[in-house]
């Protein structure tokens, strides 16, 4: 009996892997690779999407196990008032994954700051989504002289972390069987990321494909090298005019984090009604809308 069960257990799992790289190449089918742009940062093939001519510039940084992709909602909302830069991290979309350094959300803001040199941008407002929130912050404190406002979306700064994950073949199976398996992270980006009603199966399908291709060892570069309680540490010295965009549904990182972030530095806060951790897919026209406000308010409010 115990034998029935292993058996069973294996190829249940060999089952459920098997149908994931058929999902992944299915999803591959709705990627544009042309719409992207390539640089290369500190010796890592940095991936980006430009959208837009507007006068002002936003950078937006992605979130965990996301891509530039996660933006395109706002993409054609914003495109005629603002410049858009949306940067694959490295590590995921289609940038490098044959990562060295460690890969610490301070590198990973030297990373897009670099990038910002190299288009020859000389100031720009910064919107980083969860993790992309953190880079977004390193950037504000390393860089304040450049970066005209920061925005804030759904931030997990207050929310305790694990830093290190062991490093041994049952964690990397039971990782791959969790942010790899096509089932589960359909359930988790359904149930947890949006409100279902917004699912969309090829534009998930297209950002399962590009989660795909990240290997396990960024995910244990990232926990190992973890920075969030430095900056911390620092947030009351962001300096920079500061704004919070919240989605009222967040499962991920409940609207009560946002109260926590709000104690630690001067900001203003934003709840985006009926929206998940991913805002700017539940309630795109509200959040360009937020956007174009703080923008174009930051403006006009500098000295």
């Amino acid at each position: 009996m115990k034998a029935f069960l292993l058996w069973s257990v294996v190829f249940s799992v060999i089952f459920l892997l098997s149908i994931d790289p058929l999902k992944a190449v299915e999803g591959e089918k709705f990627l544009d690779r042309s719409l992207y742009d390539f640089e290369t940062i500190d010796g890592l093939k940095i991936a980006y999407q430009k959208v837009g001519d507007g006068p002002e510039v936003l950078i937006l940084i992605h979130g965990f196990m996301g891509n530039s992709t996660n933006f395109e909602y706002l993409f054609d909302l914003l495109r005629n008032d603002l410049t858009l830069i949306a940067v694959d991290l490295p590590g995921f979309g289609l940038s490098e994954k044959n990562i060295k350094k460690p890969l610490s959300r301070r590198y990973m803001a030297q990373t897009v700051a670099k990038l910002a040199e190299k288009l020859n941008l000389d100031h720009y407002h910064v919107l980083g989504h969860s993790m992309g929130s953190e880079v977004a912050m390193w950037l504000a404190l390393d860089d304040p002289a450049r970066v005209k406002s920061l925005i804030l979306l759904d931030s997990p700064i207050c929310l305790s972390e694990r830093n290190s994950i062991p490093n041994n073949i049952f964690t990397k199976v039971g990782l791959r069987l969790i942010f790899m398996n096509y089932n589960f992270q359909k359930k988790v980006f359904k149930d947890m990321l949006i409100n279902e009603q917004n699912f969309d199966e090829k534009y998930f399908l297209k950002n399962y494909y590009l989660a795909y291709q990240t290997p396990m060892e960024v995910i244990f570069n990232l926990a190992e090298n973890q920075d969030t309680p430095q900056l911390r540490e620092n947030i009351g010295k962001i300096s920079v005019p500061t704004f919070i965009i919240w989605g009222e549904k967040d499962e991920v990182t409940p609207l009560k984090s946002a109260e926590c972030l709000l104690s630690a530095v001067k900001a203003k806060l934003l709840v985006i009604p009926d929206a998940g951790h991913l805002p700017m897919i539940d309630q795109p026209h509200a959040v360009a809308r937020a956007i174009e406000g703080i923008i174009f308010s930051s403006i006009s409010n500098r000295p």
